[in-house]
């Protein structure tokens, strides 16, 4: 009989924070949907996320993170503190209709799909990892399905191991499509098994085709030709909306922005096209009439919108691992950029926030290695902190950049993690930052890896 009556207790608590919590959306200001859908009317330019965590053991994490998962500077990573119900609410910005993430205690990620104008909300098992989530609100039953799916998908992605990044196109593009061909097979058993809706199978196939690519990123082939090849076989269909809906797919248009930005002249008027603007840091300022959501090109380029302010005094002491000049420290209680800025008191830092895992951060660094060359003997540094990283994936790959001051941050020290890409205002991997000799940082204007603006930006610190 107790345990009857408690269960009905933890249900009626359950039901009570759901209503209080589509109490808090319905606070949170937030433009009504309107009734024309076209990009040009819509007045939607958000999203509120929102839910509850259940079961969080002592020592664990109070924070959790929203990433919109968009590639442009405004994108935004809200670190969000849970408050005394466990709950948190949040209006972040979103666009045009994507997946996103939500990061809990390190490796813990629920994946999402919203539209402009939805009201997400989960009721999160903290107990359990992968994350045990019921949805509620907006694609309900899409996000269980593709959340669900996407953990099951990802283990085969783990799996992949694609050739040398030098290997002849025709050869390189014969695996690569085998694993896609693997993993789509798994997807349909997987379809089958758990009833996936047409939609939810549709965004796998692409999630499949994408994460395989990002481990690819810095495929060059025998020649440039090969290279471009690559990027733009037919397999990617770049330039279909539909790969839009999830966020990995703006890693493959990043770089193509990167190495053939020319290839957007011939992209037809939509979000794709949208996106390659957001991803080429170095095209002017374009006219708003390009653009096919005009809501995002003003979030984009007006002067209403600007990137957050970054701070390093909030970011707790804790040990940090660093690898320079082919030697590896431990330090103890340490702000690391604190310590980067003391260390190199004098040099202007050109400070890279990377991941292991990151394609793009990997192929930057090992494209770059010419230009850290050219300013060896300058008074600039270059340094990379690295977080949410496998530390013997970091032990292999850190001695392979050369020029570099490496800083790991322990995959478990989640509260440093946190603080670091809160207050540095850390949206996506890579994130520059520009320190000068005074110890000032900057985020706005700093050019990225492989940009061909870098060096003369750079020139202008020495």
């Amino acid at each position: 009989m107790l345990e009857k009556r408690n269960k009905i207790m933890v249900m009626t608590n359950r039901i009570l924070t759901i209503i209080a919590s589509l109490m808090l959306i319905a606070s949170v200001p937030c433009t009504a949907k309107g009734s024309d859908s076209s990009a040009e009317t819509s007045t939607q330019d958000s999203i509120i996320v929102s839910g509850r965590f259940w079961n969080i053991a002592e020592r664990m994490p109070r924070t959790a993170t929203i990433i919109e998962c968009d590639p442009s500077d405004k994108s935004v990573r809200e670190i969000c503190e849970l408050d005394s119900n466990d709950s948190f609410c949040h209006k972040i910005p979103l666009s045009y209709p994507h997946t996103f993430t939500v990061n809990y205690n390190r490796r813990n990620f629920i994946n999402a799909f919203a539209a402009p104008g939805d009201s997400i909300y989960m009721d999160i098992d903290a107990s359990t990892s992968p994350l045990s989530v019921s949805f509620s609100g907006d694609h309900a039953e899409i996000n269980q399905q593709y959340n669900s799916a996407f953990h099951y998908l990802s283990s085969l992605i783990n799996a992949v191991h694609l050739p040398a990044n030098t290997v002849a196109f025709e050869e390189y593009m014969h695996v690569f499509k085998e694993y896609v061909r693997q993993g789509r097979d798994s997807i349909d058993i997987y379809a089958r098994k758990h009833n996936l809706s047409d939609e939810v199978i549709s965004m796998l196939y692409a999630d499949n085709i994408y994460a395989i690519a990002n481990s690819a990123l810095g495929y060059r082939g025998r020649d440039i030709e090969e290279k471009r090849a690559f990027f733009l076989d037919s397999i990617f269909d770049i330039f279909n909306d539909e790969n839009t809906k999830i966020m990995i797919f703006p890693y493959h248009l990043t770089a193509i922005m990167n190495h053939f930005p020319d290839i957007r002249d011939n992209a037809p008027i939509g979000t794709v096209r949208d996106i390659m603007y957001a991803c080429d840091e170095d095209v002017p300022v374009p006219d708003r009439s390009v653009f096919f959501n005009k809501k995002y090109y003003d979030r984009l380029y007006g002067h209403d919108h600007h990137v957050n302010d970054i701070s390093i005094d909030g970011i707790k002491h804790g040990g940090i691992i660093v690898y320079a000049d082919g030697e590896i420290k431990e330090l103890i209680d340490e702000n690391p950029v604190k310590w980067l800025i003391n260390e190199y008191k004098g040099h202007p830092i050109y400070l890279d926030i990377s991941a292991t895992w990151c394609g793009a951060c990997r192929a930057g660094l090992k494209g770059s290695e010419s230009l850290r060359e050219h300013f060896k003997d300058s008074n600039i540094r270059f340094a990379v902190i690295w977080l949410n990283s496998s530390k013997d994936n970091w032990i292999k790959l850190v001695p392979t950049i050369s020029n570099t001051i490496h800083i790991f941050i322990d995959i478990d020290d989640v509260e440093m993690t946190d603080q670091i890409l809160g207050h540095l205002n850390v949206q996506g991997y890579p994130t520059h930052i520009m320190i000068d000799k005074n110890g000032n940082m900057t985020k706005d204007g700093v050019p990225r890896y492989l940009s061909p603006e870098l060096p003369d930006f750079l020139n202008l610190y020495q």
